[in-house]
């Protein structure tokens, strides 16, 4: 069955159903008996605006104004190519090899006026931002429960985001946006103009979430629309929705079958929520059975939907815009994808256990480089005036063999504007998001060859040989060069369980009524996005286990009790956002060394005020390695229909050493103040 007809039945057997019980409630109303006697109908939502005040004056630097590139001038050096000669006598079709020069590093190009740009200073052509708002929403959501029976009920939510934009924002590529015709690779919906914050799209569908409909400024979804049936000890759920299987903040180790939306902001909302809005829905049947008293099995089968990351450009994106996504959600057949899981939870006396067993494609994907499919010759003048004698040079060569336009078509580069501009900004990247700057060139040319060395690409030995390279291609380029990834689902298997125990104590102690979890979960043969983005994906083992301690204390007859917990995790293979840990460490100058492990520890409380008009929150995770993340929150609750919630997001990424070495690295842009009104009805 595919996407659209699993959606369509779902629908239209939960609307079917509602129909039905309205029907009979009608001729039921003059008696008391009849399939739906008992029909209730609740109705209730809210309307939230919410704002995030920018507190620094970095931006995001994976977006096109945040690029700190924008503000540097970058010296740049071009080479002739090692393989110039032998690409030369291979277009003629001689089978000569002539190896010179030797490496890239060995026969610099000079300045000739108005002819060939050999050496220059290069400064990205963007104006850098200055936000005032990372974040202004409307949020509005409906909550419908229609009770048929006291066993049958219908349960929907919907709900509407929009943001209209009144950003800083890129809204299009300045003085190069004519270069070589533009942005021509990836969905122009994403890359073509101004910023869309919420449409999902991916290659070859436009709408691959069901139950939601969005535009560039607006989205409108079904977080929940299921019917529910709980009879005795047994519980069916069927239609669009979510599974929440763990409860811990900021860390995710049981809760395995969804992946998470981070359209709206990111995973910077309010911690304390664990991550409630953030779960991405999907058909599925869920099944649960009380086998006794203490002992529950708790089963699914749903559809299979990825995690969904901010679009390009938009505040907290998290792919550099300058290479260009192709999601291969649809093309590859994963749409239809199902992933299935058991968990089993017992409960004696102050012990509690629960294992589970899930089959599913991680949601998270993996990314590799891509052939771009542009077939478009490199420019025949630079950004400025002169004549591209790099550039033309290339398309001459390639001639005979189909055009360079063609050749570069087959490797993962595109000559347009918004890309790289230079080595430093390459290696500069490339560490920020823990790759490997040298080797992932390498993976570039080696991966797509003979496609590479037709437009005199070749492998490099070290830094400065591809410092060489990389700056002779991006002047030849016009200026700069675009990469293209594709992103990619694989299936795993996820085996975890958990252990909690309740402490005695003398009452009113600390020790009294404290809650103590542990939680593991093995994925053997994971697949992780190899650091170079080569075409071989990295396939570990991982572990990930948590501990978790969690106690309500009252220090006071008159206030509420107050709610304390301590985690701390421990990752093998990747870190909180499932990055693997060899690409960490990088610099700007060298290759990443890697991490053996992650080690997080999560601190928060909340305290309540009297009548809990007030509540104080606070939260914070802390990074061994040198990152740290606090979150104070205040909320108010003047009445029973409005509620005013503010939270301040301080991130430090450079606690110590190399901020490429902890989680936090890169997200020093986001400290802001967010501010909630709610009104609810």
């Amino acid at each position: 069955m595919g996407k659209g007809q699993m959606c369509a039945r779902i629908v239209v057997l939960s609307l079917s159903f509602a129909c039905c019980g309205m029907a009979r409630a009608d001729g039921d109303s003059g008696g008391g008996s009849g399939w739906f006697s008992d029909m209730d109908v609740s109705f209730g939502g809210f309307i939230r605006p919410e704002v995030a005040l920018h507190t620094t004056d970095k931006e995001n630097p994976l977006n096109e104004r945040g690029n700190p590139y924008n503000s540097i001038a970058a010296p740049r050096q071009a080479y002739l190519p090692p393989n110039s000669g032998t690409a030369l006598l291979s277009a003629l079709g001689s089978p000569i090899k002539l190896p010179l020069p030797l490496n890239w590093n060995s026969i610099p190009l000079p300045n000739v006026p108005l002819l060939l740009t050999g050496r220059d200073t290069v400064q990205r052509p963007v104006p850098p931002a200055n936000n005032a708002f990372n974040l202004h929403l409307l949020r509005a959501e409906v909550e419908i429960g229609v009770k048929f029976t006291n066993d049958l009920k219908l349960v929907g939510r919907l709900r509407a985001v929009g943001d209209f934009g009144h950003y800083s924002d890129f809204e299009g590529y300045g003085p190069d946006s004519r270069i070589n015709g533009g942005i021509s690779g990836g969905d122009p919906a994403l890359y073509g103009g101004a910023p869309n914050y919420f449409q999902y799209r991916v290659e070859g569908d436009k709408h691959p979430n069901p139950l939601e409909w969005a535009g560039p400024n607006y989205m409108v979804y079904f977080p929940s629309l299921f019917l529910d049936y709980n009879h005795g000890p047994l519980n069916v759920r069927l239609g669009n929705q979510a599974i929440a299987w763990g409860q811990a903040i900021f860390f995710r180790v049981l809760d395995v079958p969804d992946g998470l939306d981070l359209r709206r902001h990111s995973v910077l909302d309010y911690a304390q929520e664990e991550y409630s809005d953030k779960r991405v829905p999907a058909p599925a049947l869920r099944l649960g059975y009380q086998i006794t008293d203490g002992i529950l099995a708790d089963g699914y089968v749903q559809k299979f939907q990825p995690t969904v990351y901010g679009n390009p450009n938009t505040q907290y994106n998290v792919v550099p815009v300058q290479f260009t996504v192709h999601d291969r959600y649809s093309e590859g057949g994963y749409e239809d994808k199902l992933g299935y899981g058991l968990r089993m939870k017992a409960n004696f006396g102050q012990w509690g256990f629960q294992a589970i067993a899930v089959r599913r494609y991680n949601p998270d994907g993996v990314f590799r480089w891509t052939a771009s499919g542009v077939d478009k010759n490199l420019p025949a003048t630079t950004s400025g005036s002169t004549p591209n004698l790099l550039g033309t040079f290339v398309n001459l060569a390639n001639v005979l063999s189909g055009g360079a336009g063609k050749n570069l078509a087959g490797t993962p580069f595109e000559a347009s504007p918004g890309g790289v501009y230079s080595a430093d900004e390459w290696f500069h990247y490339a560490a920020m998001v823990r790759l490997d700057g040298t080797n992932g060139l390498n993976a570039a040319v080696n991966d797509f060859m003979p496609y590479t060395t037709k437009v005199f690409a070749s492998p490099v030995a070290n830094y400065q040989q591809a410092v060489g390279e990389l700056n002779t291609f991006f002047i030849a380029g016009g200026g700069d060069l675009r990469g293209h990834i594709e992103r990619e689902y694989f299936q795993e298997t996820n085996l975890g369980s958990g252990v909690s125990y309740v402490t005695d104590g003398e009452p009113g102690s600390i020790l009294d009524q404290l809650i103590i979890n542990v939680e593991a979960t093995y994925t053997p043969a994971r697949v992780f996005t190899a650091p170079t983005l080569g075409k071989n994906f990295l396939h570990q083992n991982d572990w990930v286990s948590a501990l978790v301690l969690e106690k309500y204390q009252r220090f006071s007859q008159d206030f509420p009790a107050t709610y304390f917990v301590l985690q701390y995790m421990h990752r093998t293979r990747d870190d909180l956002f499932g990055r693997s840990l060899r690409g960490y460490s990088g610099t700007d100058t060298a290759i990443p060394t890697g991490e053996t492990n992650a080690n997080y520890v999560v601190f928060a409380f909340q305290q309540p005020f009297p009548q809990d008009i007030y509540r104080i929150g606070f939260s914070t995770l802390y990074d061994p390695h040198g990152g740290i993340l606090v979150q104070p929150g205040l909320q108010f609750k003047p009445t029973g229909h409005w509620s005013i919630d503010g939270f301040y997001t301080y991130i430090n990424d450079h606690l110590s050493g190399n901020p490429n070495s902890n989680l936090l690295g890169g997200l020093g842009f986001a400290n802001e103040f967010t501010l909630r009104v709610g009104y609810q009805f």
